[in-house]
């Protein structure tokens, strides 16, 4: 007899504890619609800066000097761009105009559906850099340009198209030695 009372006690801790859970589950759900687990929304990301990116004449300058280096038979730079942002577009306009300037070959394609990560990164084709890779790679450095750099994406993007079919990357050309991709500004 001393059983039955027991069992309703229980079952009413049980319900109150499955309620609260309930209700936090619901708080959590709602936080994370606003923007970011319990914390603010207006401080859940970190604001991507919209402000254009330019040169300075000493940094141009100092990339056109770098540019103007390349004794290697092939002077060219391919760059990728989400041509649907403002920001990223007008920045590789003005890299294209210094590249040109320099006596460079200039290719930019669309980002193709891609979304860039903010920045500028250069995907090298295979191991080893081309001398005209690394000769942008250091203009784009000498200029203040913080670059990320990577080498064998041809052989990475042959292994993520393999074993991920719904992989998406920025595709080389056969004769495409690297590739310099230009996202939203960082700063």
């Amino acid at each position: 007899m001393t059983q039955r009372p027991i069992v309703p006690l229980v079952l009413a801790v049980a319900l109150f504890g499955a309620i609260i859970y309930i209700m936090r589950l619901n708080a959590e759900v709602t936080n994370l619609r606003q923007g970011a687990g319990g914390r603010p929304a207006e401080t859940a990301r970190q604001p991507i800066s919209s402000a254009a990116r330019t040169f300075t004449d000493e940094q141009r300058q100092s990339m056109l000097s770098v540019l103007r280096t390349e004794e290697g038979p092939v002077r060219k730079v391919w760059f990728v761009v989400d041509q649907a942002k403002a920001e990223p577009s007008a920045f590789v306009k003005s890299l294209e105009q210094v590249f040109r300037e320099a006596g460079w070959e200039v290719e930019t394609k669309p980002a193709g559906g891609l979304t860039f990560k903010p920045g500028v990164s250069l995907l090298v084709a295979e191991e080893e850099w081309p001398s005209y890779a690394s000769t942008a790679y250091d203009a784009l450095q000498k200029a203040g340009i913080d670059v990320k750099a990577a080498r064998g994406y041809r052989s990475y993007y042959e292994e993520q198209k393999r074993e991920k079919p719904g992989w998406q990357g920025p595709q080389l050309g056969a004769d495409q030695a690297y590739v310099v991709i230009v996202g939203p500004n960082p700063g």
